[in-house]
């Protein structure tokens, strides 16, 4: 039995979070009006007639309230009629569209270079066509299942969501990692990811300074090269696994799971999105949901020890 519970410290400030994260006026800049419709260059065939940031707005408000596109029209079409908005709404057939092709691409957090940047990344699955596990307990179906990847890299002082990608499910872990390292641009105090990150690669993406804590593979061996690795599989050969998390304070990496508990918490385990294109968009625009909401607060916890 532990000989201690978890209390939340802030739990006024973080229940008035929660309220804030379903208005409408936090999630709606009235700065967008004013660029509603499309001035760009127009090409042959059909005109565009709405900017990316009212695809956007249509879009983050279908993941916050968890609406189908065709909802998500009505939902804006009676909201704007309601605030007497001279503004037309895009149906659900050209947010459809439109998902494929709009830049989200500077969406995310962006990382002060001015802190020292401890980053942590992991992967997790979502579900993108197949049956539920009931209807498959159920009737016995077993058409297959296709399941995307999420890669998330995280600030662990802020957790901000710098990077994030989509990819299909035999895509490695690892394999993400240079870019998620070059998307964040700068100096990294620590990095943190599990044993799949294992590699001779990943320690020699960063700089010399750099502090990796990846725990190494059973039969990991020592090289003549990789001077950390070295260091981590001579301390758990001499001690144990357990105590080299806990010396080099591995736990935090708990914190970029969290953040997948969080995503399935509120979105779900799916993904509605069926292109490549259109999965990124997705996942990138409830990615910088999820960093707005942390913005409004997060829990803070304290240990409260008692006797056995």
């Amino acid at each position: 039995m532990r000989a201690y519970k978890q209390k939340i410290t802030n739990s006024s400030s973080y229940n008035n979070s929660l309220k804030q994260r379903g208005r409408l006026d936090f999630w709606i800049d009235k700065s967008i009006f004013s660029n509603w419709t499309y001035n760009g260059k127009q090409t042959k065939g059909g005109k565009v007639i709405y900017s990316d940031v009212a695809i956007e707005l249509a879009l983050i408000l279908s993941y916050v309230y968890s609406l189908p596109l065709r909802q998500t029209e009505g939902f804006m079409s009676s909201l704007f009629q309601m605030n007497n908005y001279q503004l037309t709404i895009p149906d659900y057939t050209t947010l459809c569209r439109r998902k494929k092709t709009i830049d989200v691409s500077n969406k995310l957090k962006k990382w002060s270079k001015k802190e020292n940047l401890v980053f942590a990344i992991d992967v997790s699955g979502l579900k993108c066509t197949g049956e539920k596990e009931w209807t498959q307990s159920q009737y016995r179906r077993t058409r297959r299942r296709k399941f995307i990847k999420i890669h998330a890299g995280i600030n662990l002082n802020t957790r901000h969501i710098l990077f994030n990608k989509s990819t299909t499910s035999r895509m490695s872990d690892i394999s993400v990692l240079p870019e998620a390292i070059n998307n964040v641009a700068g100096k990294i105090d620590t990095l943190f990811a599990d044993g799949g990150y294992d590699s001779k690669g990943s320690y020699q993406l960063t700089d010399s300074e750099t502090k990796v804590i990846i725990p190494p593979r059973r039969n990991a061996v020592a090289d003549k090269s990789t001077t950390q690795r070295n260091e981590a599989i001579k301390y758990i050969g001499e001690h144990r696994k357990s105590r080299w998390k806990r010396e080099f304070h591995y736990h935090q990496r708990a914190l970029v799971e969290n953040l997948f508990s969080r995503w399935k918490t509120i979105y779900g385990e799916n993904i509605r999105s069926k292109s490549s294109e259109a999965q990124q968009t997705e996942v990138t625009l409830k990615s910088f949901i999820l960093n707005k909401m942390t913005d409004l607060g997060m829990p803070e916890w304290k240990r409260i020890y008692f006797l056995q």
